[in-house]
């Protein structure tokens, strides 16, 4: 899928390395399938880069983020897939993470906000259908004062699927007047099976953390009220797990890549 956006301008292709202001930033930067390494952002502009998996071998990745910067990362999974990315970030840096996983991969994050004032934004679609085993693992480490952190992650599960979150927010004894959310949301259909397991492991005293897990079906209610309008029952189905996990492909930056992820996404739950 991410050749078209490629051929058609509106990607460039970057391998592992460094991205600085000497890079062409005019068109957001794309890595696929990359092995092993390391990517350090030092430019004074927003970053976009899409990591981008359709292959089976295993990824092994590290992003650093120099003070001040700022990255919008999409990482898709269009494969069965092992890999793990950890994410080290300098003072009052940003980082917004949007995950897209259409196959059953196993994904590990890790993001450790070393230094004051930085912040890290994650939000992920999950869709396990078929036999498909889906794992989605996220440790957020607060290893100083001042930082932030919000995650939401929403899995679907049908037919014999398995959708597994394990999350962990840690904050350290000096990580004072940390703010961090992080919040996941499942909906199992036929004999579909979520795992949720979120975490907060905290030694600060003056910080604001909550963490929150939710697993059920669709809302019959809400269903009932579409019927009642002239929709079917599996267009009002299909329309409400559209939008469950449609709200996260928006917050893709990238407008081309985000409308392919929706369709993707849409032809998933259609299985």
């Amino acid at each position: 899928m991410v050749e078209k956006l490629i051929s058609e301008g509106l990607l460039r292709t970057t391998k592992v390395g460094r991205i600085d202001d000497k890079c062409d930033l005019s068109l957001p930067l794309v890595v696929v399938n990359p092995r092993k390494g390391e990517i350090e952002v030092s430019a004074s502009h927003r970053v976009s880069l899409v990591v981008w998996h359709d292959d089976a071998k295993e990824c092994t990745l590290t992003i650093r983020l120099a003070p001040h910067t700022q990255l919008s990362l999409t990482e898709v999974y269009a494969s069965e897939k092992y890999a793990s990315l950890t994410i080290e970030q300098g003072e009052a840096s940003e980082c917004n993470v949007t995950t897209v996983m259409l196959r059953g991969a196993h994904s590990a994050y890790e993001t450790l906000l070393n230094a004051p004032h930085s912040s890290f934004t994650m939000n992920s679609a999950v869709v396990a259908t078929g036999f498909d085993h889906a794992q989605l693992s996220l440790v957020t480490r607060h290893n100083v004062a001042d930082c932030k952190s919000d995650s939401t992650v929403k899995s679907v599960a049908s037919g014999r699927a398995v959708a597994e979150f394990k999350g962990l927010v840690y904050v350290a004894q000096d990580a004072q007047r940390t703010d961090a959310k992080q919040l996941n949301r499942n909906i199992e259909l036929g004999y579909g099976r979520v795992v949720s397991e979120p975490q907060l492991e905290i030694y600060a005293d003056d910080v604001k953390c909550s963490h929150g897990s939710t697993v059920g079906q669709l809302d019959e209610q809400a269903i009932y009220y579409m019927r009642q309008r002239g929709i079917s029952k599996e267009s009002a189905e299909r329309l409400m797990l559209e939008g469950f996990v449609g709200d996260v492909v928006a917050k893709c930056d990238i407008e081309p890549l985000a409308e392919m992820l929706y369709e993707a996404l849409q032809k998933r739950l259609n299985e």
